[in-house]
């Protein structure tokens, strides 16, 4: 199937629904429960209720073989999903997370599960209908959309959102999050899946599930094991475990650390909006920078950028709060991830097999999250520990070290670099 604008319209619509709840647990939640007196080792464990992004894996075959409700392989999936997290939205809009009980703490948590758990979920379906719409000459653009969409949803569901608590309300401000969620599943509704791929293949892929036991352990281990076996992939593994890491470390203190240094959320919302809004367009460079220079050298040179870009931070936790400092350091932050990430989730795609899209990318996805999960857990007590300076220039020298492991990656399997030019020279299907 032909690539079109209406393509681009999807994607763009189903990863700004992605970029909600990642959002408000992100940016959101952090600042807002710092304000109310958290401590920062209590705000770092946040990120344990994104523990479904960590198992996806484990039921991302399933959504890569088995049609709900026969509406498309991952379109049925994709509308579950994002009126799940809207209606979570809404209950989660009767709360206020400063006058919680000690009951009322534990099913404030339990809905922020469920919204991940649901984001998670319609992470698998996009991405394999992502791979499956992008021919390989596309990837860079797609994965451009793909980053810009999610950031744009962030940028929504924080920036705005924290400037409008102020203004109207937790309540208000989350009911409102809630309609704009639901209005992107239009796009969804007017896309017909069933053209996608060969029609036998997916039928017989959707029989298999049918034959099969409602929890099969054979299942995960078939597909992620053959997936494994690909030439150079342990080395390429190494890389998804340590590329994020650093930003993962430094990211979750970075709001925190503006609360404490005396800004006000609105002022937090105000930095994060405008940094975000670089960093949207800078996604579209970065498509356009791996496309012309290819996995190697983004990867590497986008490494290095993020040591500086992390290390950075330290001025502004050293004193440094001006304003034009923090959105300058904020901004060159931003340019630098919207980028990497870019490179990172196209390299990815080329590792897909056809049928185990989603499956495959999931699994991915997981593996980088592993090792950049528990650094954001554990940001809050490194922070404690070395002061946010520490924190920020530790995490500087993480990414020095990881570029020395992209390095190592493409010396080791050098093909990485004649596959990506070969898919990219490859006809559109």
């Amino acid at each position: 199937m032909r690539f079109t604008p209406f393509h681009s319209v999807l994607l763009l619509s189903l990863y700004f629904a992605e970029g909600f709840p990642a959002g408000l647990m992100v940016h959101v939640i952090p600042p807002v429960l710092r304000e109310h007196g958290v401590p920062l080792e209590y705000i770092g464990l946040i990120k344990m209720l994104a523990f479904p992004w960590v198992l996806k894996f484990l039921w991302a075959p399933w959504v890569d073989r088995y049609n709900l409700f026969d509406l498309g392989l991952h379109r049925g999936w994709i509308i579950l999903a994002i009126g799940m997290v809207s209606g979570l939205l809404l209950w989660l809009g009767t709360m206020n997370p400063g006058q919680l009980s000690s009951w009322s703490i534990l099913l404030f948590m339990l809905v922020l599960v469920s919204m991940n758990f649901g984001a998670a979920t319609q992470d698998i379906a996009t991405d394999g209908l992502a791979v499956k719409l992008l021919p390989p000459p596309m990837r860079g653009w797609g994965n451009a959309l793909q980053v810009g969409g999610y950031k744009v949803g962030m940028i929504v569901s924080a920036s705005l959102l924290l400037m409008a608590i102020d203004g109207i309300g937790w309540s208000l401000s989350l009911y409102s999050m809630a309609a704009i969620l639901a209005c992107c599943l239009i796009p969804i509704f007017l896309f017909d899946e069933c053209p996608l791929g060969d029609s036998s293949a997916t039928a017989e892929n959707i029989q298999n599930v049918k034959d099969k036991s409602p929890v099969s352990l054979a299942l995960i281990l078939n597909t992620y094991l053959s997936f494994l076996r690909q030439p150079g992939m342990i080395y390429w593994v190494a890389v998804l475990l340590l590329f994020k890491m650093p930003d993962s470390l430094a990211s979750g203190m970075i709001k925190p650390m503006l609360v404490d240094k005396g800004l006000s959320l609105a002022d937090v919302g105000v930095v994060t909006l405008m940094s975000s809004l670089v960093g949207v367009a800078a996604v579209f460079s970065g498509g356009g920078f791996y496309d012309r220079f290819g996995p190697r050298v983004c990867l590497v040179s986008l490494s290095l950028l993020q040591a500086l870009a992390l290390a950075m931070y330290s001025i502004v936790s050293g004193g440094a709060t001006e304003m034009t400092v923090v959105l300058a350091v904020a901004i060159f932050e931003q340019i630098v991830d919207s980028m990497a990430n870019v490179a990172l989730f196209a390299m990815m795609m080329h590792y897909c097999r056809k049928e185990h899209e989603g499956a495959d990318f999931t699994l991915q996805a997981c593996i980088q999250v592993i090792v950049s999960g528990a650094a954001g857990v554990f940001s809050g007590f490194v922070a404690k520990m070395l002061g946010y300076d520490g924190l920020f220039i530790a995490a500087g020298v993480i990414s020095l070290l990881v570029a020395s492991q992209v390095l190592h990656y493409f010396r080791m399997d050098p093909d990485a670099v004649r596959e990506w030019r070969r898919l990219k020279e490859a006809p559109a299907e």
